[in-house]
């Protein structure tokens, strides 16, 4: 589910000049993995928090002249892992955007001007949650459709910020993984023939290395990733088709479970109107968990033997103690009392 206050203008969102800062090629020091791999996971722990620093930058150029245009957009993501989420399968995560800028090249012939374009995008996505799902292997699950109604403007702007939330998750194998290992994925999304995005293609990917990097020093492997895509939106006056081939080199803390950066080196071919080249860099931090400590373990103190959780060396003897002085039965041997009051006497 996405939530905003108003789609037409909430999708007049993302693009921006670069964030500065923006670690993607971090020093790497090659380090020797255990001999029988390493096996990649994400931790998906209820309540875990990861924070994102995204930007993008692309180039669409003319099929039929030499008129190019340039598009760009950055922002802040923070992802929180709700838990298990039998709707749609997996993990339920909800995704907020804050700290956006936008940079969107517009037609002359466009109502509105670049700047206030912008600036209402950059105002609209600010704060705008998306909720999405995952399985424990990275792959998604479920990813909101936008609205039908939409201006093929205002769809490749927003299509572009939903997808921005995937590079938090690539799909990785269950098993242990040595530098050098590949496997393939089959991608598909959405319903094919029906309205709506429907994707199709191929993720080849490879463990180019393990290294260490970062101060403190952690140790990540080195992934990439090949994908070949065709992607197909069916609307109710008919059907687009574009093709896309992207090259990902990520890098996925070992011990910390989660991805720590992502560079995305794509190209978008729409036949016969755009080729679009674009650039998305991606740094990933873990903080700390927000669901708290875990709960303090409870201590009991149990002396008596015969009690079913005792622990202890003493025996237990079922033979029922002797009454105490007086006569008086030990409090465990009388009856039960009840709360009924005694008949009254005639």
């Amino acid at each position: 589910m996405v939530r905003a206050p108003r789609w037409l203008l909430a999708l007049l969102l993302c693009a921006a000049p670069s964030l500065s800062g923006c670690n993607t090629g971090p020093g790497l020091t090659k380090v020797e993995a255990p001999a029988e791999g390493i096996t990649l996971r994400y931790d998906l722990t209820p309540g875990q928090v990861y924070q994102g620093s995204v930007r993008r930058s692309a180039t669409i150029r003319a099929a039929t002249s030499a008129t190019s245009t340039s598009q760009g957009f950055s922002f802040d993501l923070t992802l929180t892992v709700r838990g298990p989420d039998e709707t749609h399968g997996g993990t339920a995560v909800t995704a907020r955007f804050s700290g956006v800028q936008v940079k969107w090249s517009l037609p002359p012939s466009f109502p509105v001007s670049v700047a206030e374009f912008n600036r209402t995008a950059g105002q609209q996505l600010q704060g705008l949650e998306v909720d999405f799902n995952v399985d424990e292997s990275g792959k998604i699950l479920h990813m909101p459709e936008l609205p039908e109604d939409l201006s093929a403007e205002l769809r490749v702007v927003l299509q572009q910020a939903l997808d921005a939330l995937e590079t938090a998750f690539l799909t990785v194998p269950a098993r242990p993984l040595k530098a050098g290992d590949t496997w393939k994925d089959d991608k598909k999304r959405g319903r094919k023939g029906k309205l709506g995005r429907y994707s199709e293609g191929t993720v080849t990917s490879k463990v180019d290395g393990f290294y260490k990097t970062g101060e403190p020093p952690i140790t990540v492997a080195r992934l990439v990733t090949d994908t070949d895509e065709t992607e197909i939106t069916t609307t109710s006056s008919g059907s687009h088709e574009v093709k896309k081939q992207s090259t990902i080199t990520a890098l996925f803390a070992t011990e910390q479970h989660y991805l720590y950066s992502y560079v995305n080196e794509e190209q978008i071919f729409d036949a016969g109107n755009t080729n679009t080249f674009a650039k998305t860099e991606v740094n990933w931090a873990k903080p700390a968990s927000q669901t708290g400590g875990a709960p303090p373990t409870k201590v009991q103190d149990i002396s008596d033997p015969c009690h079913p959780d005792y622990v202890g060396s003493e025996d237990c003897n079922e033979a029922a103690p002797p009454p105490p002085a007086g006569g008086e039965p030990p409090a465990s041997s009388q009856p039960p009392t009840t709360s009924a009051p005694p008949p009254s006497g005639n």
